[in-house]
């Protein structure tokens, strides 16, 4: 009798080994993901909390693109990191999960139409761009639809509301954000937009030049306009730096930026550094430039250059009003140049997508500065945008600085 009950208590293991065995190639074939029919170079992952909040036109849905391979049919149809794709082929998108299923199940060959909302420049109107799909590389680099555990979705932390009280249903319209405010500041002819505490330091009579700067701490933002006289930029860029300072400027080499501007970074021996941004146009140079404390450059380098782009001069020589081009922020220019009518530092201004900074105004012309990628289209009464607290209401600010 205990022989036989071994012998069934072995067969059951047995049995329940070759289950197990089976059940574990059943669960491999089901969950190995499959091979790409064709090959598209994006990288996908599930909505962050960042992304839902820059995308609110979004009701539900979405899938964020996390890399896009260099030199692959995504990079050249201009999908950029940090888009979000609402709709493929105009079937809305659900999950990260649909999307990498049916993009891997596009043939080399085809094509599909993918709707975008450019989540990271905080533009909420959608585009529509053709993917090609191509044949998968020789040696392809190792692309995952499924995201690294730290891109995991989250749930924007709200505060909490309280049953009864006043806020509750401004806190349930949209989260708050807190705008720097600015004021007008300018002499002569030159005129720009700084936080309260910060006074005019210097001007020149022919509106060529204005320096402006904080009472406390060492953060300058300077305007000038001035003729070359043969000189190279960069030399003429560091001398006037060190009147200015009266001390050596040192220069790295400069970085081109868009609309013919160039950029330099720049420290001296007294501890202070920033940037100065130029143009040149024949023999005339027009620069911006803001410096602060090389030990606060983090903290302080991003409002001093929103501050330094803001001022401009009726200066000698400067180019006339042009229409708006392409690819200028709404949050890096003038309410005249969103009208179509762009000066020379509406242009200037774009370097504030570096910066991470962005102007709005609200209706009385008082501006304020936002960060566009953190601050951006919180929902609010009258919809998606830019919002601060007026007297207890949300009251909502509009993209760019008023004149």
């Amino acid at each position: 009798m205990v022989r036989r009950f071994k012998e069934w208590k072995v067969i059951a293991l047995t049995v329940a080994v070759a289950l197990a065995l089976f059940a574990g190639v059943v669960f491999y074939a089901v969950h190995q993901a499959a091979r790409p029919e064709g090959y598209s170079g994006l990288e996908l992952a599930p909505m962050t909390a960042a992304a839902w909040a820059r995308t609110p036109m979004l009701a539900r849905g979405g899938v964020l693109v996390n890399a896009v391979a260099a030199d692959s049919p995504a990079a050249r149809a201009g999908i950029k990191p940090g888009e979000v794709i609402s709709a493929l082929d105009g079937d809305p998108v659900l999950t990260a999960r649909q999307a990498a299923d049916r993009i891997k199940a596009t043939k080399a060959g085809s094509s599909m139409a993918l709707t975008l909302f450019d989540a990271a420049s905080g533009d909420i109107r959608p585009r529509t761009v053709s993917l090609l799909f191509t044949e998968m590389p020789v040696t392809p680099k190792k692309l995952s639809v499924r995201p690294p555990r730290t891109l995991a979705k989250r749930e924007p932390e709200l505060p909490k509301m309280a049953a009864g009280a006043a806020w509750s249903r401004r806190i349930a319209l949209g989260a708050f954000i807190k705008p720097l405010p600015l004021k007008g500041i300018g002499a002569g002819r030159c005129n720009g937009f700084a936080p309260e505490e910060w006074r005019v330091r210097g001007h020149d009579a022919d509106n060529s030049m204005l320096h402006v700067a904080a009472e406390e701490g060492f953060q300058h933002a300077l305007f000038k306009v001035g003729a070359l006289d043969g000189r190279k930029p960069e030399d003429f860029i560091a001398a006037w730096l060190e009147e200015v300072f009266r001390t050596p400027a040192v220069l790295t080499p400069a970085q081109d930026r868009p609309f013919g501007f160039r950029v330099v970074n720049f420290g001296n021996r007294k501890g202070g550094a920033g940037f100065v941004q130029y143009r040149v146009t024949g023999d005339r140079i027009v620069l911006w430039a803001a410096a602060v404390a090389a030990g606060e450059a983090a903290t302080t380098r991003p409002i001093t250059g929103a501050v330094a782009l803001s001022l401009r001069c009726a200066a000698p020589g400067a180019p006339r009003a042009v229409p708006r081009r392409r690819g200028m922020p709404a949050t890096s220019i003038s309410a005249r140049c969103i009208a179509g009518d762009c000066e020379e530092g509406d242009f200037a201004g774009n370097y504030l997508a570096v910066l991470r900074k962005g102007y709005v105004h609200d209706g009385k012309d008082s501006v304020y500065l936002v960060n566009p990628r953190r601050d951006l289209w919180q929902n609010g009464a009258k919809g998606p945008g830019y919002y601060h607290q007026v007297k207890g209401d949300n009251e909502k600010l509009e993209p760019g600085r008023t004149n």
